[in-house]
């Protein structure tokens, strides 16, 4: 394993996580935390070479490009018991005599449409993932190049 390299792609997915977790709260994207909590990364040694891999909770992707109106009818009955909990973390209240159930059944009918009351789309992007990742690129780039050149030099003068 090239251990500069290796060493780089470690530092790499340390500052993007943090990165990406920040831009989350930059973005008022982060409720319950828990999508911020989630997001982790691995540096993997594969036949083509070292890979560094993020993760995150499924529902990152929707956060970071949006979402459109349902096609298939809406979500499952599980979605409602998330804005609940949603509801709750920011805490917003319905009004006397609203059931915090039926509130939350109301916005996950006004998402699964895809507008709000007042016809303004619902789940506009807000970038994460892509702005981060190139911004820590972008500022790791030299050190990427000088460990690229330490492995090149061993490679040529027979070290490992």
């Amino acid at each position: 394993m090239a251990q500069p390299l290796y060493k780089t792609l470690e530092k790499a997915g340390e500052l993007i996580v943090a990165e990406m977790r920040s831009t989350l709260k930059q973005n008022k994207s982060n409720a319950t935390g828990q999508l911020s909590k989630s997001i982790s990364y691995t540096v993997k040694d594969t036949a083509d070479g070292l890979k560094l891999q993020i993760g995150m909770l499924e529902y990152g992707g929707a956060v970071d490009k949006g979402r459109g109106p349902s096609i298939s009818g809406g979500p499952k009955q599980s979605w409602r018991q998330r804005i609940v909990k949603w509801m709750r973390a920011k805490g917003i209240t319905p009004e006397p005599g609203v059931k915090i159930e039926t509130a939350a059944f109301l916005i996950t009918r006004a998402i699964n449409r895809g507008y709000n009351s007042k016809g303004k789309e619902m789940y506009q992007p807000k970038p994460f993932i892509d702005k981060s990742v190139d911004k820590v690129l972008n500022e790791i780039l030299n050190e990427v190049e000088d460990d690229m050149v330490e492995i090149v030099e061993g490679a040529l003068t027979g070290r490992k």
